[in-house]
C-alpha cells in the first residue's frame, strides 16, 4: 500500500510495457544494418583459413600440402576470349561466332572453327594418296581454314541484315531539312528517322541542326562533364582509349 502511494505511476508504466510487448509492432527484429551484417557474416571456407590461426583451425587443417579445389562459377568459353589475347592471324577475329554457332542454318557441329567428326574423318572411299597430292590452298590460314568458309559479317542466314530502300525523293529531303531547321528539339534525328522510315545516319547526312542548337547541346555536355568526379572522369577516358585501340585493331 505504501509503495503504491509513493510510486503511483509505476503500475501504469508496467502495464503499458506489457501491452506493447504483446503487439506485433513491439516485437524486435534485425531491422538495423549492424544486426543484419552480424547475421549475414559467414566464416571463410576451411581451405582459406591461414595455418597461423587459432588452435582449432590448425587442428582441422591438414599439415601436408594439398590442392585447394575452388573451381570457377562456369567454364571458360571461346566466345568470351578478348581480342587482346588472340593472335593477329587468328580466324576468330574475323568469324562471327555468335551467328555461326547459334543460327539455324549453321549448326554448331558444322562450325568452321570446330568441324564435325564426320567431315573431319576421311571416308572409306577416299584414298590417302589423293589427299596427300592435293595442292595446298594459298589463301588458307595457319589453321588450315579457308577465308571463304568464314561466315559473312553483314549477313544472317544468307540474307543481309539491312536492305536499303531508296524510297525518299528530293521533296522529302527538303521537307526533312525544313522540319529540322524550324524545331530541332521536337524534330530530333530519331523522330525524323521514324517519320521518313530511314536510318539515323541518313538523317545526319542530309540535314543539320542550327548552330544555336549545337551550341546549346555542347554547353549542356560541358556542364555535365564538370560535375564528374575523378573516378568517372578516369573511367570515361579509359573507355575512349579502348575505343581507339579497337578501331586500330590493337584490342
Amino acid at each position: 500500500m505504501e509503495s503504491i502511494l509513493t510510486r503511483p505511476a509505476a503500475p501504469c508504466c508496467r502495464q503499458a510495457v506489457l501491452a506493447l510487448r504483446m503487439l506485433p509492432s513491439g516485437v524486435r527484429h534485425k531491422a538495423t544494418s549492424a544486426r543484419t551484417r552480424r547475421a549475414l557474416r559467414i566464416g571463410p571456407h576451411g581451405s582459406f583459413i591461414s595455418p597461423d590461426g587459432s588452435p582449432a583451425d590448425r587442428a582441422t587443417r591438414p599439415t601436408a600440402d594439398h590442392i585447394i579445389y575452388n573451381p570457377p562459377a562456369s567454364a571458360a568459353s571461346v566466345l568470351h576470349t578478348p581480342f587482346k589475347f588472340l593472335p593477329t592471324n587468328d580466324p576468330r577475329r574475323r568469324a562471327n561466332l555468335a551467328s555461326e554457332l547459334f543460327s539455324v542454318s549453321h549448326p554448331a557441329s558444322a562450325s568452321p572453327l570446330r568441324p564435325s567428326p564426320a567431315s573431319a574423318a576421311p571416308t572409306p572411299t577416299s584414298s590417302t594418296t589423293e589427299t596427300s597430292q592435293a595442292p595446298p590452298d594459298p589463301t588458307a590460314t595457319s589453321t588450315g581454314i579457308s577465308p571463304e568458309s568464314f561466315p559473312a559479317l553483314d549477313k544472317r542466314n544468307g540474307e543481309p541484315l539491312y536492305k536499303p530502300q531508296h524510297h525518299l525523293t528530293k521533296e522529302d529531303i527538303e521537307e526533312m531539312r525544313r522540319l529540322r531547321t524550324e524545331d530541332p528539339v521536337t524534330n530530333s534525328v530519331l523522330t525524323l528517322a521514324k517519320r521518313f522510315k530511314c536510318s539515323k545516319l541518313f538523317v545526319l547526312m542530309v540535314c543539320q541542326a542550327p548552330r544555336g542548337h549545337k551550341e546549346k547541346i555542347d554547353a549542356q555536355l560541358t556542364a555535365t562533364k564538370e560535375r564528374w568526379g575523378p573516378r568517372r572522369r578516369a573511367a570515361r577516358e579509359e573507355r575512349a582509349a579502348r575505343l581507339g585501340l579497337l578501331f586500330n585493331g590493337q584490342l
